[in-house]
């Protein structure tokens, strides 16, 4: 049986898949977590990531199957999901056999398994248009913390690159140490580093308060509703709100 561990990037998914499909060993584990003991059983492989290899599964998941699965597949590489590589190896080992039709087949584990992954990454990106909210750092450019639970900023980027073209931007991811920066032209997802983090989360401007001040005039509190409220703006995202932080 076989771990396959792999560089955490959409081409070292599709370098450690091509591996998979050649290898006579049965595959257990497709990802990038190596901490797992492992039995008596088990060998566990290091996939370097090849380019490559990595455009012929591409390019065969275009031409054998079609583009969109392609696009599912990337959708699966950004979710939180914990078994996403083997998830992804059984998929296309269906949808090879199965064609452009494999869509159809939500009965199957893994295809429905897949759509729903899809469905709640695009959920959580399209509430992320509305739930960033931006500091303006020293009158030269926006800034935003965020904690998604998967990995969406090149998701939302071009939402605000549209809303905001005329400024610069960084939509920060906290969990991933990853940031989108802007620069009035187009974005680039880029690592963050922990020093401009640390100065950027304490400070604080006039936009700020002035937004704090806006919502609790605005709101009615004989007509709060929690439940709705944790409903519509699930807690966990409430650490990086501006109405929400304490002045």
């Amino acid at each position: 049986m076989l771990k396959l561990i792999y560089e955490d990037s959409f081409e070292g998914l599709l370098s450690a898949i091509y591996y998979a499909f050649y290898s006579k060993e049965e595959i257990i584990y497709i990802g990038t977590d190596d901490s797992t003991p492992l039995d008596m059983l088990t060998r566990q492989v290091y996939i370097e990531t090849d380019l490559i290899k990595y455009n012929k599964v591409k390019d065969a998941i275009v031409c054998k199957i079609d583009p969109y699965a392609l696009s599912k597949i990337y959708t699966l590489h950004l979710s939180n999901y914990k078994d996403k590589g083997l998830l992804c190896f059984k998929y296309l080992k269906l949808a090879f056999k199965i064609g452009s039709d494999i869509h159809k087949y939500l009965h199957l584990n893994e295809v429905r398994e897949l759509d729903l992954i899809e469905r709640r990454v695009k959920l959580e990106s399209h509430r992320f248009t509305g739930f960033v909210r931006f500091s303006l750092i020293n009158d030269k450019f926006l800034y935003s913390s965020i904690e998604p639970d998967n990995n969406i900023l090149e998701l939302i980027s071009p939402h605000f690159q549209n809303r905001f073209k005329n400024e610069y931007w960084i939509i920060h991811d906290v969990k991933r140490n990853l940031a989108s920066i802007y620069n009035k032209d187009t974005f680039e997802i880029t690592e963050m580093n922990n020093d401009i983090y640390n100065l950027l989360k304490n400070h604080n401007d006039e936009f700020e308060n002035l937004w704090r001040d806006y919502f609790k005039s605005t709101t009615i509190k004989e007509r709060v509703n929690l439940k709705l409220q944790k409903r519509s703006m699930p807690k966990r995202y409430w650490n990086n709100l501006t109405e929400l932080k304490k002045s």
